[in-house]
């Protein structure tokens, strides 16, 4: 991103406030509609069909066709974190493949971090479909210069898998309110420790600065702090990189109009693979002017 620390911290503010402000609106009761509560955001259950892995991410992959190209047929192995790790990995994460073997892939799950089953119904769409595994086996079947294998864009490949873990919650099967809720709850959290990223390691806040910021019990707070220190500007990544694809496809829309295609949009991105954002909006200048 061509962002300044301050800018970025300043739009991420703004984000947050406006998520703030939304939730709040949802879960205000009114007179039409009174059955709304904040217990959406306790465990939710058991709320899908099939919550097993394998069937999850092939339910995924299954719905990607109306609005992402065509994945390339890879074979995928689901495995789970041995029990003694499970304190000290994420929910969840993705096995880059070897660079002359795409076609073999594994996903590692987390069971120690995945409360319920919706929680890994959209971990699975940030790690698989449409995700990392997708993301990553789709742009090496466009076989592009090897060299491009080899470079890291942690805002383009954690920026894309944020942006479809929130686009999984339109494909879980919620209403509509359920879904706004889920959607703007990611959106706030992330926000949130963006912020707290940036102020422990760009503003300089010790754990008493954090304390007073998050509002939390200091056993929480002391962990999260630990966590921002041992991998400074882990959250920009994630965070920063969702809002670049939010406004390439805010852009998109404005631009074209009626024209825009989000299976098209979508397309654009995966063809160009991963690179820093001012080229991508550059090269999208080109692609919505057509050929």
């Amino acid at each position: 991103s061509s962002r300044t620390i301050p800018e970025l911290q300043q739009l991420t503010q703004k984000q947050m406030i406006s998520d703030l402000s939304d939730m709040q609106k949802i879960l205000s009761p009114t007179a039409e509609d009174s059955s709304v509560s904040s217990d959406l955001f306790k465990t939710q259950g058991t709320i899908l069909k099939d919550p097993e892995p394998a069937s999850i991410l092939a339910e995924l992959k299954s719905k990607l066709k109306d609005n992402f190209p065509d994945p390339p047929k890879v074979n995928t192995q689901i495995k789970y974190v041995q029990k003694s790790m499970e304190n000290y990995l994420s929910p969840a994460f993705y096995m880059i493949p070897a660079i002359d073997n795409s076609a073999e892939n594994v996903i590692y799950i987390n069971q120690g971090h995945l409360p319920d089953d919706l929680s890994l119904f959209t971990t699975l769409a940030h790690e698989g479909y449409p995700g990392h595994l997708y993301q990553t086996t789709y742009f090496y079947g466009k076989e592009p210069s090897p060299i491009r294998k080899l470079f890291g864009f942690s805002g383009y490949s954690e920026g894309w898998g944020t942006y479809a873990e929130i686009y999984a919650y339109r494909l879980a099967g919620l209403d509509d309110k359920m879904l706004q809720l889920n959607e703007l709850n990611k959106t706030y959290t992330l926000a949130l420790y963006c912020l707290t990223d940036m102020g422990i390691n760009y503003e300089g806040w010790t754990l008493e600065d954090t304390e007073e910021f998050l509002g939390i019990d200091k056993e929480t707070c002391r962990e999260i702090y630990e966590m921002m220190v041992e991998e400074p500007a882990l959250y920009l990544a994630y965070y920063g990189g969702y809002l670049e694809f939010v406004e390439l496809r805010e852009k998109a829309m404005e631009t074209l109009g009626e024209k825009f295609d989000l299976k098209e949009f979508h397309t654009f991105l995966l063809d160009m693979g991963p690179a820093q954002f001012e080229i991508i909006e550059d090269r999208m200048e080109d692609w919505m002017e057509g050929p």
